[in-house]
């Protein structure tokens, strides 16, 4: 039974697509008439702010312990299910049990595709440079 793992990395495509949408726009603006330019100026502006500020979140929470329901640890948790050979269907629902500075405690709920549920127990901490995920305890 698999029930250790290092934390996915998190996803910089939508930063990668939302930059390459700001560029795309800018293009585009620069052919048309005078508003168009305006309105696709502005356009790219509010994507490269956000774009902009999903990177600085990104960055800033590396090394951080994350959420018990942060997408990180929701791919993380998949790649354990995956490993466990839970036909999973969606979670029923992930809550925080316990937080320090060094571990978050949290327990799940997965909905099987068979029907059924399995819910355990896991936790997220720091071990050397790295971030993991510990599936602590299954109850069937």
């Amino acid at each position: 039974m698999a029930d250790e793992k290092d934390l996915s990395s998190p996803n910089y495509y939508s930063t990668a697509s939302g930059a390459v949408g700001t560029v795309m726009m800018v293009n585009a603006a620069r052919k048309g008439p005078k508003w168009l330019r305006y309105l696709l100026y502005t356009f790219a502006a509010i994507t490269a702010l956000a774009t902009t500020a999903g990177l600085i979140d990104k960055v800033t929470s590396v090394g951080s312990l994350p959420a018990c329901d942060a997408q990180t640890t929701r791919d993380t948790l998949s790649d354990l299910n995956r490993d466990n050979k839970f036909n999973a269907s969606k979670y029923n629902f992930i809550k925080s049990v316990g937080k320090t500075d060094s571990e978050v405690t949290c327990m799940a709920s997965l909905a099987l595709k068979g029907g059924g549920n399995v819910e355990y127990d896991y936790r997220i901490y720091k071990e050397g440079g790295s971030v993991k995920v510990k599936i602590t305890e299954i109850r069937r």
